[in-house]
């Protein structure tokens, strides 16, 4: 029977002959650590030692009792531990202790027969606006601003001193404002508001709560490179060959992403077909990483949704991944990692291993390619449609 739940919960018995063989095993070796008045280490009498030690002897023997019990179960059922167990409740009856236990397993199941997996796989064709976009996000990374005397339009960047003002009269500020004025990212009133006024103006906004109060000290023009200039600064020769540059780097960039996406797919129809439970633990550990790398990325609503969901998502594809290489008897030698880093572009893959060596991080190394390994294994039983998109 498989055991697609992660969260076990099993009842244990422990009788009072349990009880004695543990306490008598935990008492005699306290007694040989302790010193009691009187006696010679490790030879005062277990009654002694029971009635000077009592509640930390009942505990460590609870503990050894209840290991040897749950791991009997354990081994039994051949499950995977992945958390020690937890006492939900205890229970005495008739003088036997009755504990309910929970702890977290790897959940079996089976994996679907990979050969009937379909998906799709997108695939984006580089165009020229997709170079021009490019092209323009450096231009806008590196153009400067010059002070102008005229109306604010669009592309400008306005200076402004910003007072909240409450409908009880309560001011809050002046904060210095810069403010990028752009119809596709700027709101909608405060950018209508901005659209031909000048320095010295004073716009204000009303909300439920008050009045939002710009005062405008300085409008700033943006001045954007040339695309001479921009092939300059990036170190071409000419126009033409950074646009060749940047279409290469995007095809490499598309491929990766597509290459990504496809995995995600894979993953999601393994699971359809073969669904588990994933452990809370595992999950709870990936969410705390997830988390930290995508401050700053998503908006702080969206930060506890996006994080939970990627964190679910990839304890599955973990277990997946494991139970893989685990029933294909998945490894990966010095060799394949050094034709990984050759397809990942390292000029000396084989002194890369050996610094990996010095540094004692080849199982880091193996742990990380074993992955790449695996995940190609599944790409070449499952059937790949692609998908051209523009």
């Amino acid at each position: 029977m498989q055991e697609r739940k992660s969260v076990k919960e099993i009842k244990i018995t422990l009788t009072q002959e349990d009880f004695s063989r543990y306490e008598d095993e935990v008492a005699k070796r306290i007694a040989k650590r302790v010193r009691i008045h009187g006696f010679r280490p490790g030879k005062a009498p277990l009654d002694v030692v029971k009635r000077m030690y009592g509640e930390r002897i009942m505990e460590e023997a609870v503990e050894r009792a209840l290991n040897e019990k749950v791991n009997e179960v354990v081994e039994n059922n051949n499950w995977k531990l992945i958390t020690p167990p937890r006492v939900k409740a205890h229970d005495r009856k008739d003088g036997d202790h009755e504990f309910t236990v929970e702890f977290e397993i790897i959940p079996d199941f089976n994996l679907p027969d990979l050969t009937s997996i379909t998906v799709k796989k997108r695939i984006k064709r580089v165009t020229d606006s997709d170079v021009d976009e490019r092209i323009n996000e450096y231009k806008e990374n590196n153009a400067q601003l010059k002070a102008v005397n005229r109306e604010i339009k669009e592309g400008d960047m306005v200076l402004a001193q910003y007072i909240f003002k409450s409908k009880d009269g309560k001011e809050e500020g002046p904060k210095r404002a810069r403010i990028f004025v752009k119809s596709d990212e700027l709101d909608e009133e405060l950018y209508n508001a901005l659209i031909g006024k000048k320095a010295g103006d004073q716009i204000t906004l009303e909300t439920e709560d008050g009045a939002e109060i710009y005062k405008i000290q300085n409008v700033y023009e943006k001045i954007y490179p040339s695309d001479d200039e921009i092939a300059e600064l990036l170190g071409y020769t000419s126009v033409d060959e950074m646009r060749e540059k940047i279409r290469q780097q995007l095809v490499e960039e598309y491929n990766e992403m597509a290459e990504a996406e496809l995995e995600n797919n894979i993953i999601n129809e393994i699971y359809k077909l073969s669904p588990f439970d994933p452990p809370p633990t595992l999950v709870s550990e990936i969410y705390k990483d997830v988390k930290r790398q995508l401050v700053g990325k998503v908006s702080p609503e969206e930060l506890e949704k996006t994080a939970q969901n990627l964190a679910v998502f990839r304890a599955i594809t973990e277990i997946i991944l494991l139970k893989l290489i685990e029933e294909k008897n998945i490894d990966v030698s010095e060799e394949d990692i050094e034709e990984y880093l050759k397809e990942e572009g390292h000029s000396d893959p084989k002194g890369f291993i050996r610094n990996a060596k010095r540094r004692n991080k080849l199982n880091e190394l193996k742990s990380r390619y074993i992955i790449r390994k695996a995940f190609d294994y599944i790409k070449n039983l499952v059937k790949v449609e692609p998908e051209f998109v523009s």
